[in-house]
């Protein structure tokens, strides 16, 4: 009796394990939920996402002037 071709025959009878998902399909799917998630939450908060007027840079200049 043999047994290499015992216990190969024991435990790998039936069919070969598909495995997981590659990386790059979980990928896809993680991507996919977050924008889906951020579109729904969007429309339904709807945020303001305008942004603030920038001040001119002569008036960002004369704040960092200290006179001494």
């Amino acid at each position: 009796m043999s047994s290499s071709s015992g216990s190969s025959k024991k435990f790998g009878g039936g069919r070969p394990p598909t495995g997981t998902p590659s990386l790059a399909w979980s990928c896809v799917v993680v991507v996919a939920s977050l924008l889906a998630g951020a579109s729904l939450v969007h429309n339904i908060y709807k945020p303001d996402l305008t942004l603030p007027p920038v001040d001119p840079p002569a008036a960002r200049e004369n704040k960092r002037d200290d006179p001494k």
